[in-house]
């Protein structure tokens, strides 16, 4: 059966919701590294994640970069390719890779630094 590139999006959609949200550990994990990965405006992917971040907080990273994807205003990252994942039990399957947009620093910056200032008041 082929899917319409509509069908595959709905299709992958739901499969997301269904592994339920980012917990906000994981998320404070992922904001750093993405915001390290796209310091200098070069493509980076799941595949530069998985190679810094701790095992447990990589298997949510796709939930978190299609989050991020998903944002539209502002925009966050930008999709500027795909390579192949690292990962074995991807066999093969292509991840995109992203740019971070200077919209998209300043968004993850203002969340760490509000992150931050809770913990403080806490």
């Amino acid at each position: 059966m082929t899917l319409t590139p509509d069908q595959a999006k709905a299709r992958a959609n739901h499969i997301l919701a269904q592994l339920g949200p980012v917990p906000d550990w994981t998320t404070a994990v992922l904001d750093q590294a993405v915001l390290h990965l796209g310091r200098d405006h070069k493509p980076f992917g799941a595949n530069d994640l998985r190679l810094i971040v701790p095992e447990d907080d990589c298997r949510k990273a796709g939930l978190y970069l299609h989050g991020l994807i998903e944002l539209e205003n502002p925009v966050i990252l930008r999709v500027v390719g795909e390579v192949v994942s690292i990962n074995p039990k991807a066999h093969g399957k292509k991840v995109n890779e992203y740019r971070l947009t200077r919209t998209g620093r300043t968004y993850l910056e203002d969340r760490i630094a509000k992150r931050l200032e809770r913990r403080r008041a806490a």
